[in-house]
């Protein structure tokens, strides 16, 4: 029988479950569920730095919704932690830095009816405690990201602590340092001297530059000149010599040469007290000056006038590799040539392997390379003189072979240039240059080489290159510079500026695999020509050419006579009077290195 009572009940419980059932659908309505964190216009940064001194930090930003935020840290106060919807305020106090370190707090921001929070960053500071303006931070970040995978020492750069706030040229040096402080990791990158580092040969520069190499123009009379007295006594004659002339300048086309002494700078005695001023005068070009000749007679100086008054002008021109060669024929009919090499670059490759035609056609039996000034240069241009000096005899043979850091060499990283072929490890078309030069090379059994403590990486790199190939080489001068690693050449443009970063990423061996040579190669034959005043390059009025032309024309090493300034040549020693930065920067502004340009 039908049951009317029980029949009610069952629907009544049924509606109550629908009932139920509606309202838990209703409440998970309520949840949020708006994809994102729903701000708009914010005027924060995903990273936000605030002054070390501190600062109240405001920043606007539009809510649909109302908000509520949070700190992770308790020095980044949030004065307002919630709001409403529509226009609102973030106000933080960030309080001062009193530590010596950088610090960085989380804020989020989050909004009713939203599935994210809205996180950004406040700084404090990055690494030690800044010093800095802050202007660099991308460079320095592009700076750290590539040391970090290709300088040659870079195990320990992710143990540093580094202030991003600095300048890129500080910013890089504290890199350095910090490195140094390992255990003097890099004690390779950089020049010593009396157990002191003098300088890293890692460096960056912008398109402001401050350094240059050859190829590149430069602005100037072309001079370079050292302050002398010539003679024993204050009050004898005071001046400058003449070092170099670089070809195509103001001062080459005034007619100006190398071991010219200048008394006068627009009319101007050159003294003791004056000769900084003048000589930074005589650099950069615009003045008059007179030009006199020097001989030595009874180790006094006889100075001559050669022209009354010259003047020398100023203009931008290109520095070349080749300053000077020359084919030298000897009272015994020896051909020898001689090649003043002032840099490598590839620009003139193509004027190299001309003058090696030339020396081939004149049947030349020795060859004197001048690398006195040299600080080197593009690695692919150094195997370019090292195919032209060693010859198809050699074709093939590893030239220079380069070697990286841990990671890089385990990966399987390697680099090599053999003698006259033109695959190389930074050119995917090969450079031409070094094929072409096994067609004019000479393939000669030794060579004499000048050099001094300027000479350097690429220049050395030519001598161990050659001894590598049991070419033998024999060094005139004093102890080379020890340059014997190498470094790869990136650039960025950031904010409009151009930099150029060149760190030290690799050793350079030869083909027996020597690399030894940070202490430099130790001369065969020691002679310092730095206080000898200078004679002509090439000939035998400069003491360096000069015994070198004497071992090449009688085929054994000559010996260093009591008063060597004087043999021959008729030189005597001068006194130098102290360098300024400025008139040492002829030298120090040509970018030397073992370089391999990367980009």
């Amino acid at each position: 029988m039908f049951n009317a009572r029980k029949m009610w009940n069952w629907v009544l419980a049924m509606s109550i479950a629908v009932l139920s059932t509606g309202l838990t659908s209703c409440s998970d309505d309520d949840s949020p569920s708006l994809p994102g964190n729903g701000i708009e216009n914010a005027q924060w940064a995903e990273i936000n730095d605030a002054s070390i001194a501190g600062e109240n930090l405001i920043f606007e930003f539009e809510a649909p919704a109302a908000w509520t935020a949070t700190s992770s840290e308790k020095w980044c106060q949030l004065l307002t932690p919630k709001g409403g919807k529509g226009t609102s305020s973030l106000r933080i106090n960030v309080a001062p830095n009193d530590t010596d370190y950088g610090r960085s707090a989380t804020v989020s921001v989050k909004l009713e009816g939203y599935t994210e929070p809205c996180v950004l960053t406040i700084r404090q500071g990055e690494g030690f405690l800044e010093k800095g303006e802050g202007r660099y931070r991308e460079v320095n970040k592009w700076i750290y990201n590539l040391m970090e995978s290709n300088y040659l020492w870079n195990e320990n750069i992710p143990e540093l602590t580094l202030d991003h706030s600095l300048d890129y040229e500080k910013f890089l040096t504290s890199m350095l340092d910090g490195v140094a402080s390992f255990n003097d990791a890099n004690h390779d990158d950089g020049y010593w001297l009396n157990g002191k580092r003098q300088n890293y040969y890692s460096f960056i520069e912008s398109n402001a530059p401050v350094a240059r190499s050859a190829g590149e123009t430069v602005t100037s009379s072309g001079l370079w000149i050292t302050p002398t007295i010539l003679g024993p006594n204050d009050n004898d004659p005071c001046g400058f010599a003449v070092i170099w002339v670089t070809p195509g300048s103001p001062a080459a086309e005034a007619g100006v040469k190398r071991g010219d002494f200048i008394r006068t700078v627009n009319k101007i005695a050159v003294t003791t007290s004056n000769y900084k001023s003048l000589g930074g005068s005589v650099l950069n070009g615009n003045v008059t000056v007179d030009l006199n000749s020097v001989k030595f007679v009874n180790n006094v100086a006889e100075i001559t006038p050669r022209v009354a008054s010259v003047l020398i002008g100023k203009s931008t021109f290109v520095d070349p590799s080749i300053y000077k060669w020359d084919v030298i024929t000897t009272d015994s009919g020896k051909k020898i040539g001689y090649l003043l090499y002032m840099g490598f670059h590839t620009d003139f490759d193509a004027e190299l392997i001309e003058v090696f035609s030339q020396f081939k056609a004149q049947g030349i039996d020795e060859l004197i390379v001048d690398l006195r000034y040299n600080n080197g240069g593009h690695v692919i241009s150094s195997t370019v003189l090292g195919t032209l000096i060693a010859g198809q005899a050699h074709k093939g043979d590893i030239y220079v072979r380069t070697t990286y850091n841990k990671a890089r060499s385990d990966a399987g990283e390697v680099g090599e240039y053999r003698i006259g072929i033109a695959e190389n490890p930074e050119s995917a078309n090969g450079h031409e240059a070094i094929e072409k030069a096994l067609d004019k090379s000479l393939g000669l059994s030794q060579i004499f080489v000048i050099g001094t403590e300027k000479t350097a990486s690429a220049s050395e790199l030519l001598i161990n290159g050659l001894r590598g190939l049991d070419i033998k080489v024999n060094l005139i001068g004093t102890t080379t510079n020890g340059k014997n690693v190498g470094m790869e050449g990136w650039w960025t443009k950031i904010n409009n500026y151009t930099f150029y970063f060149y760190p030290i990423t690799f050793y350079c061996e030869n083909a027996k695999g020597f690399r030894n040579y940070s202490n430099g190669f130790t001369p065969d034959l020691e002679l310092n020509d730095a206080p000898i005043y200078p004679g002509e390059f090439g000939t035998t009025d400069d003491i360096l050419s000069n015994y070198a032309i004497r071992w090449a024309e009688e085929g054994v090493k000559p010996s260093l006579t009591v008063n060597a300034a004087k043999s021959r040549g008729g030189k005597a020693e001068m006194r130098p009077l102290p360098m300024t930065d400025e008139l040492k920067k002829p030298l120090t502004d040509r970018i030397g290195g073992s370089i391999i340009m990367r980009n």
